[in-house]
C-alpha cells in the first residue's frame, strides 16, 4: 500500500501535464515535450512551439523525479508525501509518537470510514499496524497515512511492533462502531 501512493502521485502529475525529468534531459527539455502554460488548456500542449520563451514554460511547470527508493520528489527537491484521490476522510486525526507511546490511544470510525493519521511528531524508529487490515507502516514524521476502517463493527488493536515496544505500551485501538 505504501509503495502504491508514490505511483499514483506520478500518475496524478504526468496526467496533469507534467514530465519526470530524467538524468539525460535538461529541466528545460523535460518541461518543453509535455509542459502546458498558464492559462492554456491542458488538451494543447506547448510542445516548445508556443511564443512563450522555455524559460516561461519551466517556470509555469512542475518537474517530478523518482529516487531509487521510489521517494518522488519536485524540481526543487520537495518530497511529495502523499495523494489521495477521490472523496475526503471521513475521519482525520493528528498523532505523535515516541519512545512507547501513541499520543491517541483510539481511533473512532464507521464502518467503511476512510481515515487519515497524520504523524506530526515522531521520535525513534517506530510502526503503526493492524493486522486484521494487513497494515504496517513505517512512520516518518510529517507523513500521513489513510486506510479505510474494517465494514464490520469491532474493536482491532493499533501497536508498534519494532522490539518490545508493544510489550512497553506502544498500542491502541481502531474502534468501529
Amino acid at each position: 500500500m505504501k509503495n502504491i501512493f508514490p505511483l499514483l502521485a506520478v500518475l496524478v502529475l504526468v496526467g496533469a501535464g507534467c514530465a519526470a525529468q530524467t538524468d539525460s534531459q535538461t529541466s528545460a527539455e523535460a518541461t518543453a515535450d509535455v509542459e502546458f502554460t498558464a492559462g492554456q488548456n491542458a488538451d494543447e500542449p506547448t510542445n516548445g512551439a508556443s511564443e512563450d520563451s522555455d524559460a516561461a514554460n519551466v517556470q509555469a511547470g512542475l518537474i517530478v523525479e523518482i529516487d531509487e527508493f521510489g521517494n518522488v520528489t519536485t524540481q526543487n527537491d520537495v518530497p511529495v508525501i502523499e495523494v489521495v484521490l477521490g472523496e475526503e476522510e471521513d475521519v482525520s486525526l493528528d498523532m505523535e509518537t515516541g519512545n512507547f507511546f501513541f499520543s491517541t490511544k483510539e481511533i473512532k470510525a464507521s464502518p467503511g470510514d476512510l481515515v487519515r493519521v497524520t504523524f506530526t511528531k515522531n521520535s525513534g524508529f517506530h510502526t503503526f499496524v493492524i493486522d486484521e487490515l494487513n497494515l504496517n507502516f513505517a512512520i516518518v514524521e510529517g507523513e500521513a497515512l489513510t486506510f479505510t476502517a474494517p465494514s464490520e463493527p469491532g474493536t482491532y488493536p493499533i501497536y508498534c511492533d519494532i522490539g518490545s515496544h508493544r510489550a512497553f505500551g506502544m498500542e491502541g485501538a481502531l474502534i468501529v462502531e
